[in-house]
């Protein structure tokens, strides 16, 4: 994918981010590519959207390198970390982090089968069926999502490129955790104020 694509669909403070944007944007780049590399494009645009929420709900690395995510031993260098961290802290919905893990398992069919594989493919198929069944976008948008017209590949583009959409959406009004106060024996603050400020003690 052209990295002025990729900037443009990474950037929440974009003017145009409406569905039918991400639709036209994402399916002129994905009519470029093969179905393996259709499928290699979309899974990168979800690991790096995921990427960058996460980072700005995160509190921010002193250091240059961040070792959440950067190195070999990182804890959130792959994408499935980076799925189930989202989701435990509450930024993706569980339906939303199952369809996710869904494409990336979609992704890991691709990438284990070098030779034949495509949407036709049966355990592709059905996963990408699995995908339209679990959310409403097949009901809402019936003449975009047309397998027996469009294709399953069609089906799966087309899901992906909302859900992108609707990931991106949240960095616009994702606001970063604050900072811990300090503990006590690290502030200012003695003892009785925080016995104070936490209500005083109280009698069994």
């Amino acid at each position: 994918m052209a990295k002025e694509v990729e900037e443009i669909i990474l950037d929440p403070e974009g003017e145009d981010k409406h569905t039918s944007f991400y639709d036209d944007l994402l399916m002129d780049e994905f009519e470029k590519e093969t179905d393996r590399g259709a499928v290699i494009v979309a899974t990168s645009l979800f690991d790096s959207v995921l990427h960058n929420l996460l980072k700005a709900f995160l509190l921010p690395e002193s250091n240059s390198k961040d070792e959440l995510f950067e190195g070999p031993n990182a804890p959130l260098s792959s994408f499935n970390s980076k799925i189930t961290l989202a989701f435990r802290l509450g930024l993706i919905s569980q339906k939303f982090a199952r369809d996710i893990h869904l494409i990336r398992k979609i992704r890991n069919e691709f990438a284990h089968n070098i030779h034949g594989c495509d949407f036709s493919h049966s355990s592709v198929k059905s996963r990408v069926l699995e995908l339209m069944k679990s959310s409403e976008i097949k009901k809402k948008f019936p003449s975009a999502c047309d397998s027996d017209k469009k294709g399953i590949r069609s089906d799966f583009l087309i899901t992906c490129s909302w859900m992108i959409w609707a990931l991106n959406s949240k960095l616009r009004y994702l606001k970063q955790v604050e900072n811990c106060s300090e503990e006590f024996g690290y502030s200012d603050i003695n003892e009785k104020e925080l016995i104070e400020e936490d209500g005083g003690f109280k009698d069994e």
